[in-house]
């Protein structure tokens, strides 16, 4: 049946537009279906140098500094100029992917602000003096302040096996007291070394064992995850024969000398109550880098 010129306009017109308010809807549906995008905290940002490494939710790169190893701040003054502290409310607290709340703390600081701690570690930004004399922070994705102040401020890794200490050390040899880089494990333990393996490096596993290997526990890991002034090449592992009912055991070196805890430092963040100390007329000392 043959259509008035009019009639098969309109219908034209009604065709387009239905086909419009249709795709009109579909767009709307497909925005609903869109998940918003999350705003975290504190997240896990993959670092071309570094791996994963913490940042903030806009990317801004995480610290901890070497002489917080008792899980205070040590920067305060003019260091805090430079190191802005890092702070979110653990109501607010929103984690992105691969990171535990339980890792999470606050600290109250020596001038009444709050910190956020992560592992124990307190963070901080990095906020270098410009031309003007003025303290900026760096912009999202920079990790200028890696190894700053003579190695002593590292981006936070989740997953460090072997970190970074700095404190006050009283030598138990000579009671003299000195300022010690030294190397902990991820709980901030503190790690020894015994001199008797530098005087007989051949018999590295039987040098510490049966009562002294009660007090001087060793030291194992099998990943080696470490701030960046340390070199993986550095360390190694030995075999020892003193494990459960005669089995084997490994034990990590560095430098080829094994890594041993000391049993009254106990599960103490920083705690060196070993260096010094001697097991016959050998002494033990921190772990130096």
């Amino acid at each position: 049946m043959f259509q008035p010129y009019h009639a098969r306009v309109a219908w034209r017109f009604s065709f387009l537009l239905s086909a419009l308010l249709l795709l009109m809807v579909a767009c709307n549906n497909d925005d609903d279906d869109q998940v918003p995008e999350q705003v975290f905290s504190v997240k896990l940002t993959s670092n071309t140098t570094f791996g994963n490494i913490l940042t903030d939710g806009a990317g801004n790169t995480l610290y901890y500094f070497t002489r917080d190893v008792a899980g205070t701040s040590a920067c305060s003054g003019n260091c805090a100029a430079v190191w802005p502290i890092f702070y979110t409310t653990p109501a607010d607290m929103k984690l992105g992917t691969g990171l535990k709340a339980d890792d999470f703390a606050t600290i109250t600081r020596a001038d009444g602000s709050l910190q956020t701690t992560y592992r124990g570690w307190p963070l901080y930004y990095y906020a270098p003096a410009n031309s003007a004399g003025q303290n900026v922070r760096e912009k999202p994705g920079e990790t200028l302040g890696d190894q700053v102040a003579n190695k002593t401020w590292f981006v936070v890794k989740p997953d460090y096996t072997v970190m970074l200490a700095t404190t006050s050390v009283l030598d138990k040899s000579t009671n003299q007291t000195s300022t010690q880089n030294f190397l902990v494990d991820p709980q901030a333990r503190t790690l020894y070394i015994f001199d008797r393996d530098n005087r007989l490096p051949t018999t590295l596993p039987t040098n510490c064992t049966g009562g002294c290997i009660n007090a001087w526990p060793v030291f194992y890991t099998d990943k080696l995850v470490l701030p960046s002034s340390l070199k993986a090449s550095d360390f190694g592992a030995i075999t020892r024969t003193d494990g459960p009912n005669g089995t084997t055991r490994q034990h990590t070196t560095y430098k080829g000398i094994p890594l041993y805890y000391y049993t009254p430092d106990g599960t103490t963040r920083g705690k060196v109550e070993g260096h010094g100390v001697k097991t016959g007329q050998d002494p033990w000392y921190v772990a130096n880098p």
